[in-house]
């Protein structure tokens, strides 16, 4: 009992429960791979996505994240507003997984509800997966922007050194925005996403 206690104890963070979690995860998923168990696999998904769900808690809560602390220099407000919107997003991430690998345990054969897949085979739902992919490239892109690993003394140094990061940020947060644009007239005003298609070749001299 006591050593039971004494291993709860180094569980001080929801991020050393989420790494607990995750280590479980690669040992299920391990032995439902071996010995060839479907079931047991997905349980190991299940307790990844727990794992997901404590790691974006506790960037909810402690605003930071672990993966963007190496030695990074942001803006507090910022790094902390960052920190926030990509734990709500590891948590939404986490609880999708977790749900996915808790019903392809209980039902291997049609895990994902038959009426869900028809949505997002659907142009509607394609649409809905681009806008999510989209608003998922502009948060990565603004913490390229905003974020930098790079190291040196000299804040001029620093500036140049994460330069070309923070450029492919912007050019990244400029694609991604454009594909959210687009799949956003695509779900609520396609004919308005037609007439402007029109009205661009025109102007290249295409139509």
């Amino acid at each position: 009992m006591n050593q039971i206690q004494a291993w709860l104890e180094r569980f001080k963070t929801l991020d050393d429960v989420g790494t607990g979690f995750a280590i479980l995860a690669i040992v299920v998923f391990g032995i439902g791979n071996f010995l060839d168990l479907a079931r047991v696999e997905n349980l190991g998904l299940a307790a990844f996505g727990a794992a997901i769900v404590a790691w974006g808690a506790n960037a909810i809560q402690t605003r930071e994240l672990r993966i963007f602390q190496r030695g990074i220099h942001v803006w507090e407000r910022v790094e902390e507003l960052l920190a926030r919107v990509w734990g709500i997003l590891f948590a939404l991430g986490g609880l999708l997984l977790l749900g996915y690998g808790i019903l392809a345990a209980l039902n291997p054969r049609a895990p994902i509800p038959a009426y869900v897949q028809q949505f997002f085979a659907s142009p509607l739902g394609a649409n809905v997966l681009t806008l999510v992919g989209s608003v998922i490239g502009m948060l990565f892109a603004l913490t390229m922007i905003f974020a930098s690993d790079a190291q040196a003394s000299n804040a001029v140094v620093r500036f140049v050194l994460s330069l070309p990061g923070r450029l492919f940020g912007i050019v990244l947060f400029i694609f991604c925005a454009a594909l959210a644009m687009i799949a956003v007239l695509q779900i609520f005003a396609p004919d308005v996403l037609v007439e402007l298609g029109h009205a661009f070749l025109q102007r290249m001299g295409l139509e």
